[in-house]
This record gives structure tokens, C-alpha cells and sequence, in this order.
């Protein structure tokens, strides 16, 4: 179910952040209502962010993904992780990371995903 909550895995606190299922307005929603939980909570936080086959990395949502508060909100990411792409997904994301200096991890499962997020 798409949406944000916090989950506790061996006494740590994870923002998740579902997208499954989302549209690319569902989605923009999400990730801007995520970004104001993450910078009005001023503190170091463990991100996940869940997708699905259902999804599609739309201009319209990576162009908000890049701007809208998008300093704000990494300045208090201590680690992400990103659970339900496919290769072209990834692909999108791996460039992200090396032309805007990030490091989202993504995994296949959400467990391998709260392993890294807890135990890197």
C-alpha cells in the first residue's frame, strides 16, 4: 500500500516509503510529503523506499526528485536503500548517483534491504 511509515528493525527507526502501485502524481505526493517528514524531523534518518513493476520513473517525477527540497531532505539521509527496480530502473539510478554524488543502494528484497540499511 503506497504511502509513509515508520518501521523499527532491531531498535532502529526506518522511514519507509511505498510507491507500489503508484502513478506518477500518487508518486510525486509520496516522495514530497516524505521529504517534509525527513527535514521537519531534523534528524539522522535510515530511508526505504519500496517500488514495483507498476511504476515508471517519469520525467515529470525525476524532475521533482532532483529539485523540490532535494538538499534539505539528503542532509538528514544517514543511509538509503531502494527495493523493486528493474535493470533500466537501476540504470536511471546508478547515473543519478554518480552525476549528483549519492549512494542509494538497491536490492532485490526488502529484507537484504533494512540488513544493509542497519548494518552498514
Amino acid at each position: 500500500m503506497a504511502g509513509i511509515r515508520n518501521i523499527v528493525a532491531k531498535g532502529r527507526e526506518i522511514l519507509e516509503v511505498d510507491f507500489s502501485n503508484c502513478k506518477d502524481a500518487k508518486m510525486i505526493d509520496v516522495l514530497m510529503d516524505a521529504r517534509k517528514l525527513l527535514i521537519n524531523g531534523k534528524k539522522k534518518q535510515l530511508v526505504l523506499a519500496l517500488f514495483n513493476e507498476k511504476n515508471f520513473l517519469t520525467p515529470k517525477f525525476m524532475e521533482h526528485f532532483r529539485s523540490d527540497q532535494r538538499e534539505e531532505a539528503i542532509a538528514v539521509i544517514e543511509r538509503q536503500a531502494i527495493v523493486g527496480f528493474n535493470e533500466v530502473k537501476r540504470q536511471i539510478i546508478n547515473g543519478y548517483n554518480i552525476i549528483y554524488n549519492r549512494n542509494m543502494q538497491m536490492f532485490d528484497t526488502k529484507e537484504e534491504a533494512i540488513d544493509f540499511l542497519l548494518n552498514s
